[in-house]
């Protein structure tokens, strides 16, 4: 790792190392990282299997102590921290050694798997008394007349230091290898060992419960699994009413609608009529006249399925009856016309409960739903009380689940008729208009024929020829 102004740190710095390792073999003084600046150092090493981390400042050596030896071939997480005037040697997230010292000012390359310096140089005095030639006392000097012997140069000169060996480089594998110049905490080292390592299941895993969840687990599958046989009587009955509720109720609303467009179409060719009112009528209630080809196929076709349509074909029918064999102008009585309201009346007798048809099956949803469930609910809890008592075991637990179980036929219940409530209350709403409109339709329907066939109109023939 060259030198670099990132990776410079000064006296007392805080620093994190952190590593992977796999030793090949146990080697004696193994150097994991080394990084040597003059009489300063930092060594992180294996020996024989046993971490360590030694620190030297101003030569003066610190090492750790030897712990229990990790095995060979395997991986290992070893980590080192310092900070305030402590390091601390970590190894698999564990505090493994530690020194009280302080990092030494280090501005030089960091060597990794190897030793960055082949020689230390321990600081000795600049002078050494010679121990060949003791000192003598003044006097000795003066009584022998003469000045005192000169030193000799290797009593003067200071002595050379043995040099020390190079630590061996590590021989294995080193993976994951970080280096920071802060003080990482105990617990981010320990989740590092464990999350990079193959034991990540130590810091997230998930239940039974949890990999196995739906709708048939937890407390409703609790509560389902409490349900009695009479319970599940109840309840597939209530599914049954709330499948026929939903049927009548989509088969109800599309026939609603039908109808509303199909008045709708029929009423635009009413309003076309001038002179005969039995026009759009071919004596079928399944055929319809296109109006001279102003109404297409299509929507005569509509018009066929009208409310209003078969209402007027009745009267339409009534009206043509009474002309068949008659040469004179076509012109009814007030008694005719009584007649033929009251043959209309009756056809809107018929359509209305054509309407109203199937709509019953929603009343008794919204009124027999809940007592059905109610029903379950009370047969469940004395199923409970009944089996609670026989036991002689009195608790919570044993209540509980039959209350709750008891309860879901009540749920059902209300799960019945509150759907079938909602699509009561809009179904008769559509009802009630198309009935206003029929009655309506009649109203218009007799006071036109009051109009174009009244004794007081003209016959058209002779209004044709007086005009000519």
């Amino acid at each position: 790792v060259p030198a670099s102004p990132s990776l410079a740190s000064p006296d007392g710095a805080a620093l994190t190392w952190s590593a992977w390792i796999k030793p090949a073999a146990l080697q004696p003084n193994a150097a994991l990282f080394s990084r040597r600046d003059g009489a300063n150092a930092l060594v992180i090493g294996v020996d024989s299997g046993s971490p360590f981390v030694e620190v030297t400042k101003a030569g003066a050596v610190q090492r750790s102590t030897a712990g229990a030896p990790v095995a060979a071939g395997s991986w290992h997480h070893v980590a080192v921290v310092a900070a305030n005037g402590q390091v601390t040697l970590y190894l698999d997230g564990a505090s493994y050694a530690a020194l009280s010292a302080s990092l030494p000012a280090l501005n030089t390359v960091g060597l990794i798997g190897g030793d960055s310096s082949t020689s230390a140089s321990p600081i000795a005095p600049a002078t050494a008394p010679s121990a060949a030639t003791p000192s003598l006392p003044p006097d000795a000097s003066a009584a022998d007349g003469g000045a005192a012997p000169a030193a000799t140069p290797d009593a003067a000169a200071t002595p050379a230091p043995a040099p020390v060996a190079a630590m061996a480089g590590f021989v294995g594998d080193i993976d994951e290898l970080q280096i920071s110049k802060v003080a990482r905490p105990a617990g981010l080292i320990k989740v590092m060992a464990i999350g990079q390592g193959p034991d990540q299941a130590k810091l997230m895993a998930f239940s039974v419960d949890e990999e196995t969840a739906s709708w048939l687990s937890g407390y409703f599958a609790v509560i389902l699994k409490s349900v009695t046989l009479d319970g599940w009587v109840v309840i597939g009955i209530l599914l049954i009413m709330a499948a026929i509720s939903w049927v009548v109720m989509i088969d109800k609303a599309s026939y609603l609608n039908k109808q509303a467009k199909a008045n709708a179409q029929f009423m635009k060719g009413f309003r076309e009529i001038a002179a005969d009112l039995t026009m759009l009528d071919r004596g079928d209630a399944d055929d319809v006249s296109t109006l001279g080809g102003r109404l297409t196929e299509a929507d005569a076709k509509m018009m066929r399925s009208s409310s209003l349509y078969r209402i007027y074909h009745i009267g339409a029918a009534e009206i043509r009856h009474r002309f068949s064999n008659s040469q004179r102008a076509p012109v009814l009585s007030a008694v005719s016309i009584a007649a033929i309201r009251a043959a209309l009346d009756s056809g809107v007798v018929k359509e209305m409960q054509r309407l109203n048809r199937m709509m019953v099956v929603l009343t008794i949803a919204i009124s027999g739903g809940p007592f059905l469930g109610l029903l379950g609910t009370v047969v469940g809890v004395m199923i409970t009380f009944a089996a609670i008592a026989a036991s002689g075991d009195v608790n919570v637990n044993a209540i509980a689940p039959g209350i709750a179980a008891a309860l879901v036929a009540t749920v059902a219940g209300l799960g019945v008729a509150i759907p079938a409530l909602f699509g009561y209350n809009y179904l008769i709403s559509r009802i009630k208009d198309l009935t206003n409109d029929i009655q309506v339709f009649v109203d218009e329907f007799v006071t036109k024929m009051a109009e174009f066939y009244s004794a007081d109109r003209p016959d058209p023939i002779e209004h044709r020829i007086a005009a000519e």
